[in-house]
């Protein structure tokens, strides 16, 4: 629970302290998450008659393509990072980029719950009003924390760490296009 604060309050310390548990930790609950939730409110909420329960090999396929895209996304960074002059090993980032995370966990519930219970909040100036700045927030923070990432991680700065960010930007946005075709309906970036 402590490294678990620790990653929430201050993400530079855990980056520098690396710990692969919690990373790893953080990274299957978000995938379990993103393969799980989703099926499991659809159950409950009982939006149409037709409730095709939990595919189980389509739970296997979306987590095996989320682990997959976890190491790719890991495999780019390390690539942008040596490419502006990172000389960090790889073992670096794929035991420090799953802290970054908890924003992506706290989204996948969020369009879980949206997505299934979307008829709770339909035309509800509140509600929107509420996961718009959810929505914001956390894409700000998962922002706050790419840039830190590049930025104590790859030890980059200047130029070379906005070039870093611009070409890594480019991977994100590909494999979230990718992640969105197969059906990951959160992104594992």
């Amino acid at each position: 629970m402590k490294l678990l604060l620790e990653a929430l309050n201050k993400p530079v310390d855990a980056f520098k302290r690396g710990n692969t548990k919690l990373s790893w930790t953080l990274v299957v609950i978000t995938i379990g998450m993103v393969t799980i939730l989703d099926p499991i409110l659809r159950i409950f909420a009982k939006v149409t008659d037709v409730n095709p329960g939990i595919d189980v090999l389509h739970v296997i396929v979306l987590s095996a393509a989320g682990m997959i895209t976890y190491c790719a996304v890991c495999t780019a960074f390390w690539i942008v990072g040596k490419i502006f002059g990172s000389l960090r090993p790889l073992q670096t980032y794929l035991r420090t980029w799953g802290i970054t995370y908890l924003p992506t966990l706290f989204c996948v519930v969020i369009v879980s719950v949206t997505d299934n219970y979307f008829f709770l909040f339909w035309n509800n100036l509140f509600w929107g009003m509420l996961f718009t700045i959810a929505f914001g927030g956390i894409l700000i923070w998962k922002a706050i924390l790419y840039v830190l990432f590049f930025k104590e991680v790859a030890q980059l700065s200047g130029f070379k760490l906005v070039g870093a960010l611009v070409l890594a930007g480019v991977v994100i946005i590909i494999l979230a296009f990718i992640n969105a075709s197969i059906g990951l309906i959160t992104p594992i970036v």
